[in-house]
């Protein structure tokens, strides 16, 4: 899938910092403290790591270094935070799916999210997206489920995979349009992408981000996001409510501390921030990856959390997806 420049030359260096062992280090006098991630350099969640080390690092004194813990769809890292001292001295970046989805989709999670960690801060803030290709030719959401109706048998929609948010996803859109797809499980985004430009699949749900290059092309075609907000990256794309169908599930990305960090601390990091991103050249990198800045306070940030979960439990339990471990 092509990607946009300079979002590739961004991760790429960013990936070769990490790789020769250096990661993104501060300058600045003090103990060094860890950010963790819990996926490989050079992606979307390795990005906005090294992003907040550089933004937290001169705030706190300290030298911060990125760590990409990588396993188990990000638990390792998740657990590893929950068990580090709450000094400061390690913090984790990650997607929300830890945080508001996994409690449903894992027998064993190891972490409960709601007591093992201190909510920090929102790092940025995207959509996922209903995009669909050259099997149905819809250039609406009306004329998807048109097409849907008419072709039950070729109805399906591909995820980055079984249990993933955007498998869910896709299950409540399909509810709210009030028709049925088949989930078709990848691994990735970008195999499911590939199968819908070349027209051997009827829609995919997934970050604007991953659709976006094909779209622009256009060899898919992304018919509505899941927010309540239009993206600013796509003109002229509806949401999905404007289409008729209350969905809304936005992307987003979080840093998290240990469970009992001082008060005083928390607000601090969260205020180097927020800060930080207010910059026009900060705001310029998340939106190489389609994102935008969105500061909330600690508190918003866990009742955030805990109003996702709510709204997860039923879909999950409604799809009849086994947790596995």
């Amino acid at each position: 899938m092509n990607e946009h420049p300079a979002r590739r030359l961004w991760l790429a260096q960013a990936a070769a910092l990490a790789c020769a062992g250096l990661g993104r280090q501060v300058r600045a006098e003090g103990e060094s403290m860890r950010v963790l991630c819990g996926f490989a350099p050079g992606g979307s969640v390795d990005a906005l790591a090294r992003q907040a080390a550089e933004l937290i690092g001169p705030a706190l004194g300290r030298q911060a270094i990125v760590e990409n813990v990588t396993g188990a769809a990000g638990r390792i890292a998740v657990e590893r935070v929950k068990a580090a001292p709450p000094d400061g001295s390690t913090l984790l970046v990650g997607p929300q799916g830890p945080m508001t989805l996994f409690p449903f989709v894992f027998k064993h999670l190891g972490f409960d999210p709601a007591k093992d960690f201190t909510p920090l801060a929102r790092l940025a803030l995207g959509d996922f997206a209903l995009t669909t290709g050259p099997l149905t030719g819809a250039k609406t959401v009306a004329e998807f489920r048109s097409w849907v109706l008419a072709h039950p048998d070729k109805s399906s929609f591909g995820s980055p995979g079984a249990g993933t948010l955007p498998h869910f996803l896709g299950l409540r859109i399909a509810s709210a349009m009030g028709v049925k797809m088949t989930h078709v499980p990848y691994r990735g985004s970008a195999l499911s992408m590939n199968d819908l430009a070349a027209g051997t699949l009827a829609a995919t749900v997934s970050p604007v981000t991953e659709a976006l290059a094909l779209h622009k092309a256009g060899r898919v075609r992304i018919l509505a996001t899941a927010s309540a907000q239009r993206s600013p990256f796509l003109d002229g794309v509806p949401t999905l409510d404007e289409s008729g169908y209350h969905v809304d599930l936005p992307v987003w990305f979080g840093l998290w501390g240990p469970a009992g960090m001082a008060p005083a601390l928390a607000q601090k990091i969260n205020q180097a921030i927020a800060q930080g991103q207010a910059e026009p050249a900060q705001k310029a990198r998340l939106a190489l990856l389609a994102l935008t800045p969105a500061p909330v306070s600690g508190a918003e940030l866990a009742a955030l959390e805990l109003r996702e979960a709510a709204m997860l439990r039923p879909i999950v339990a409604a799809s009849g997806f086994t947790p596995g471990d």
